[in-house]
């Protein structure tokens, strides 16, 4: 039995090193795995999927069985369908696209009077982590074969199984938030490819954001091919699930109904008491002059961090002429964390927390960051930006000299 095991080891191995020494170049592995990937014209897959926010706090798993039809589309998505515990979540024949939204209801979508389905998925983690387009794709490539400055190339075994393991990086340093330790972005990515038939079994990015690591993993089952004779009505047909949902047309393009509008010039500031790292209170009603800068971030938005310096610059050469910049956090939690974060930043304006969200809500906010200018006595909204501009700061201050008395 012994020799046995020594001898499957040794098979093992030799396949290995034979396999992985045809590929010693990165560009050549993905091309080659492209090609194995378009080799099924109809196939099924099974899926796991996996993001992890920055901050460390959040993580978000999908699981599902996506059965596919190369054929072509305006969108070069092949025709599919993603089920979750035997129902579907998401389909598309080409022109429609379908949605489960809960347990009975599924919006319909006409792809083509929405801007196409690239645009539907858009930047939603839920929807392109558990359909992965990438394995999906019709008229181009399904995986890029560039845009990296590092690669490593190894043989390993996992679970009984020989892999190959691309890892390609691409890496530059952020320079827009000045000498700060670990002041970079690294984008790194991984490919595990069992060997001998050259399937995918594992695609991870990773992508380090000055301090933490925000990743997206994919888990998928080797492509089985599907019968010649299959068709995607086999596998999802919208009249045989009339029965379980409710199908309703979708528009997106309709303008999303909003709680509270988004905060404007003009507008009064809505009253609030927060309390800041040190544990101090902050009452609104109790500013009384100056101008007030309402800077809302996380940690986990990159744009934030972005901003944050400009922001900083600001608050150093008007904090004495009566700008008073204060940082609005509604996400983390630990005072101690942020407070040492901000400290390694050289950011010294003052953040305040909002657990609840009531700030947030009551400026309606859309995106952060949020900047929000006002005057301290009147409460008057004088300024707001939404987002990060590289001009920020050249923005800002001709509104901070206006309005500083």
């Amino acid at each position: 039995m012994k020799k046995k095991l020594i001898l499957l080891f040794l098979l093992a191995a030799f396949m290995s090193g034979h396999v992985y020494g045809q590929y010693t170049d990165g560009t050549a592995i993905i091309t080659a795995l492209n090609k194995r990937v378009r080799e099924v014209p109809k196939g099924m897959f099974t899926l796991e999927s996996r993001f992890k926010f920055a901050d460390g706090e959040d993580t978000i798993t999908h699981r599902g069985v996506c059965y596919f039809f190369r054929e072509s589309n305006p969108d070069s998505i092949a025709h599919f369908v993603v089920l979750t515990d035997g129902k579907p979540v998401y389909a598309f024949d080409g022109v429609t696209f379908y949605q489960a939204i809960g347990a009975d209801k599924m919006w319909v979508t006409e792809t083509s009077g929405a801007g196409g389905l690239k645009r539907l998925l858009g930047g939603n983690i839920m929807k392109r982590n558990l359909i992965f387009e990438n394995l999906l794709r019709v008229d181009r490539p399904n995986f890029r074969p560039s845009g990296f400055d590092t690669v490593e190339i190894r043989a390993l075994q996992q679970n009984g199984q020989s892999l190959l393991r691309l890892t390609t990086r691409d890496t530059s340093i952020e320079t827009a938030l000045g000498n700060v330790e670990n002041n970079k972005i690294i984008s790194t990515y991984y490919w595990d490819i069992a060997l001998p038939d050259f399937y995918l079994t594992q695609f991870a990015g990773e992508v380090w954001l000055f301090d933490g690591w925000q990743y997206n993993q994919h888990i998928v089952s080797a492509i089985t091919p599907l019968p010649a004779e299959a068709r995607l009505a086999d596998y999802f047909d919208p009249e045989k699930w009339a029965a379980v949902f409710t199908f309703e047309q979708y528009d997106p393009n309709k303008p999303v109904k909003r709680e509270t509008e988004l905060i404007k010039e003009g507008d009064q500031l809505p009253d609030f008491t927060l309390t800041d790292l040190e544990g101090k209170t902050f009452a609104l009603k109790e500013q009384k002059r100056g101008l007030l800068l309402l800077d809302f971030w996380y940690k986990g938005c990159f744009p934030c961090q972005l901003a944050m310096p400009k922001i900083e610059r600001l608050h150093q050469k008007y904090a004495d002429k009566g700008l008073k910049v204060l940082g609005v956090n509604p996400f983390d939690k630990n005072n101690d964390a942020i407070k040492e974060w901000l400290q390694t930043r050289k950011v010294t304006y003052n953040t305040l927390f909002d657990p609840e969200k009531q700030l947030p809500k009551a400026v309606g906010i859309e995106g952060y960051p949020l900047l929000v200018v006002a005057d301290a006595k009147t409460k008057k909204v004088l300024f707001v930006e939404t987002g990060y501009r590289e001009e920020l700061e050249s923005i800002l201050e001709p509104v901070i000299n206006k309005h500083l008395k």
